[in-house]
């Protein structure tokens, strides 16, 4: 749509294309929409542009939003992750080496349970109580 906006505008016949697209929508607007009071030809030229623009606008700031929070989800990731990692070497240099079910608990462990793991490593006596829910 973009593309042909810019055809249309770069057209000797820009005016006369423009007159006709309207026509058209008018058309059919009023055949759809028969209650509905429509403008002038100019006036809906000039809330068209108005729209494109508000368009670009919203585009573009939906753009940086969705940056913005995949950013804020890979620092979120990558902490995590940190996290699960650091435990599992406090883990194995504590109670030796962990069976692939105790890495697969860190690594879909929420940043909550690593912190309570964390903690319950200090006063562990077997790898168990680190993960009982007492």
């Amino acid at each position: 749509i973009r593309y042909l906006g810019r055809a249309v505008a770069q057209s000797p016949f820009k005016q006369t294309i423009d007159k006709a697209v309207m026509q058209w929508m008018r058309y059919r607007l009023s055949h759809k929409l028969p209650e509905l009071p429509l403008p002038d030809e100019d006036d809906f030229l000039k809330g068209i542009e108005m729209l494109e623009k508000n368009l670009d606008r919203i585009h573009a700031k939906t753009l940086a939003e969705g940056m913005m929070l995949g950013k804020i989800e890979g620092r979120l990731e990558g902490r995590l992750e940190g996290e699960s990692t650091l435990l599992e070497r406090l883990l194995t240099k504590r109670f030796g080496a962990l069976t692939d079910e105790v890495r697969g608990r860190l690594r879909t462990a929420t940043s909550a349970q690593l912190e309570a793991w964390a903690e319950r490593i200090l006063d562990a006596q077997i790898l168990a109580d680190v993960f009982n829910e007492h």
